[in-house]
């Protein structure tokens, strides 16, 4: 009987300690606030300086045809057309923004040996101990 005790309080320190050895590794979690961040990034600017031309562009042809359009579904097409383009061109320049910010977040996450860093407003519970990276990753965009 006494041998059984002593077994259980055997295993019940050595879960305690491998509980114990896992949190010390355990290194914890960031945010970032990954808009600001891309809007922080240095192509920013000449990305919006394109984006607003062929706004400005696609808006122009839009009042170019739309007069020599028969029907309201013919101007919703070219609307459509327009509108995808622009997308399309928004998703090919932003691109390369977002995969350089998300490198340097990588960056950040192990060089401060972090589990994970999550964007801002992820976390539902526990984000009393998560801390702000967002400067860190900024300073890495410059």
């Amino acid at each position: 009987m006494k041998l059984k005790k002593q077994l259980a309080s055997l295993t019940i320190a050595g879960m305690m300690s491998i509980i114990a050895t896992t949190s010390a590794f355990a290194s914890g979690v960031g945010y970032v606030n990954f808009d600001a961040l891309v809007q922080a990034h240095k192509d920013f600017p000449k990305v919006s300086a394109q984006m607003q031309s062929a706004i400005k562009s696609a808006n122009e042809e839009f009042t170019k045809k739309a007069p020599s359009l028969k029907t309201d579904q013919e101007k919703q097409d070219l609307g459509k057309q327009l509108a995808q383009r622009l997308n399309t061109l928004e998703n090919t320049l932003i691109t390369p923004i977002e995969k350089d910010v998300v490198a340097k977040v990588e960056q950040v996450r192990v060089d401060k040996n972090l589990d994970c860093i999550v964007a801002q407003g992820a976390i539902i519970a526990g984000a009393d101990n998560a801390v702000d990276e967002t400067n860190e990753v900024s300073k890495l965009l410059q």
